[in-house]
């Protein structure tokens, strides 16, 4: 560990905590949420084709059971309850997506937390430090002025470090919920058109 590590006070633990727990949310997020991984280019393309026939319809139930992207498991559920009224399947898909949404969030609330957690923990370990900082002054007096610089040069090193770790994780926060919100609105798309195959009559 860096020297300044340790000059931050016992603040700095939870802290390199939070900084390790963030970084690997993130990398695992951004992993998790590739858009070939949720959405796969070739399902969504036969999805979309015009015009779409029965036989296209039936290539493309065939396509999704070897698909193992969030839309290959939305696209599989419809077709296993094909037979059922549209609002029951919409209903059923519905109930579905919150789950694979869920899934999709994972972790997030976490690094929203760690956000919020890190000026937190930066002010209290500055608190921290400068109360130790009187508590010397107290003892020794204000005639070592290098003393107090040092005193005040630990007890802001827990802020910073708190500041370092929370910026970065909203926007982080900010960019994950973001795109989140862009893929579900892309499975929403393929969803609905898929639906309007499905049931050209009225059910």
């Amino acid at each position: 560990m860096p020297e300044w590590f340790f000059r931050g006070g016992i603040a700095m633990w939870p802290l390199l905590v939070c900084s390790i727990a963030g970084v690997a949310i993130i990398l695992e997020r951004i992993w998790a949420l590739q858009r070939r991984r949720v959405i796969s280019p070739v399902l969504a393309a036969a999805i979309e084709r015009r015009p779409a026939t029965a036989e296209q319809t039936d290539a493309l139930r065939v396509l999704s059971e070897t698909d193992e992207t969030v839309l290959g498991d939305l696209v599989q559920a419809v077709f296993a309850h094909a037979s059922l009224p549209k609002t029951e399947n919409v209903e059923m898909l519905q109930a579905l997506a919150r789950q694979i949404v869920g899934r999709m969030e994972r972790g997030l609330t976490t690094l929203s937390l760690i956000a919020e957690l890190g000026p937190l923990l930066g002010l209290l370990g500055t608190v921290i430090g400068m109360v130790q900082l009187f508590e010397d002054v107290a003892k020794k007096g204000l005639g070592e002025p290098a003393m107090i610089s040092r005193g005040i040069y630990q007890a802001l090193t827990a802020t910073m470090t708190g500041l370092s770790i929370a910026i970065p994780a909203l926007i982080a926060y900010m960019y994950l919920r973001r795109r989140i919100e862009v893929l579900v609105l892309e499975l929403e798309r393929h969803m609905d058109e898929l639906l309007t195959r499905l049931y050209r009559d009225p059910q």
